[in-house]
């Protein structure tokens, strides 16, 4: 919901369309809720991927479901940003029919045969049977056949839930395990390098050794990812093969600086958005007056309150 941030980055990147353009733009998700302006990102996004379909890559995160982005403790939330613009009929409407389109987003990407994008993190090898046994060769084709066995709309991922899917929450909730020194472990990691992450209380955790071995096995370099916000705006982990990256700065009252990455010519750069002290002041105290925190790893003056998955109401069927 930062629109300020979007456009800030559309005249640094695309100032006079995606179109003409040389390059191609990936989202990682989670365009919605916490922001004051979710409805106004949203349009922008999808009326630049009508505009210009080849150009523009929308990846789905975890708030682009029912469950998250109706959850009014995000203040506002999706929902009722939609209903506040277009009154409560209308706005359902509205925020319904995005979500259909959210239902029907890719989970990952790769960029130049060689980094994968998701929005949360790899997979556990509990939900990729075939590409981690060795029924299929490794490289990248093997995964991309196991992603592709996801329903091409899903309107509910969360695998406690009928029709849902472990895969698809995996690619969109996990996260990287804490950092610890050599000869320490984390409580409650498995032998493949996976644990339930306790932190969000769905989905899992990841070692950098079973990112290694994913890397390897899928014959990827780099793991580009969302999920976490970071005060410089990116962190670079797990041995330098892994890059989450956060684009919106300010982030519910904290100081963040926002990031993206440009991939050229088998190199990845990371480019910043620059605001003055005067426009970060200004979003700042707007933003704190909304619901504070989010995850963190090391940064002091980030609140360390990973969100947590949203259970459903009884007989909602999960559309909120």
């Amino acid at each position: 919901g930062n629109f300020q941030d979007l456009v800030a980055f559309q005249k640094a990147l695309w100032p006079i369309g995606p179109a003409l353009s040389p390059a191609s733009f990936l989202f990682l998700g989670d365009y919605v809720d916490r922001g004051a302006h979710s409805v106004e990102v949203v349009t922008y996004l999808l009326a630049q991927k009508l505009i210009s379909p080849s150009k523009f890559k929308l990846l789905r995160g975890n708030h682009e479901t029912r469950i998250q982005n109706a959850h009014s403790g995000y203040n506002p939330c999706f929902k009722d940003s939609c209903e506040k613009l277009f009154g409560h009929q209308v706005g359902h409407e509205v925020w319904e029919s995005v979500n259909q389109v959210f239902d029907a987003l890719p989970l990952a990407a790769i960029v130049d045969n060689s980094i994968f994008c998701v929005h949360g993190g790899i997979p556990a090898p509990s939900v990729l049977r075939s590409f981690c046994t060795g029924d299929m060769k490794p490289g990248p084709a093997a995964l991309i056949a196991e992603i592709n066995k996801i329903s091409r709309d899903l309107p509910q991922p969360d695998p406690s839930q009928p029709q849902g899917d472990q895969l698809a929450w995996d690619l969109m909730w996990n996260d990287p395990a804490p950092s610890v020194s050599a000869d320490k472990k984390v409580e409650g990691m498995g032998a493949d390098g996976f644990g339930h992450n306790q932190s969000r209380g769905t989905a899992h955790m990841f070692s950098s050794e079973a990112l290694d071995q994913f890397l390897r096995r899928s014959g990827f370099s780099h793991l580009v990812r969302a999920h976490e916000v970071r005060k410089t705006g990116f962190q670079v982990q797990q041995h330098s093969r892994m890059v989450t990256l956060f684009s919106s700065s300010g982030y519910c009252g904290a100081n963040n600086e926002a990031c993206c990455i440009l991939a050229c010519e088998g190199k990845l750069r990371f480019i910043r958005l620059e605001h003055n002290a005067e426009e970060v002041a200004e979003a700042s105290a707007a933003a704190a007056e909304q619901e504070e925190g989010d995850e963190s790893d090391d940064d002091d003056d980030i609140e360390d309150e990973p969100e947590r998955a949203n259970t459903f109401p009884a007989n909602t069927g999960g559309k909120g």
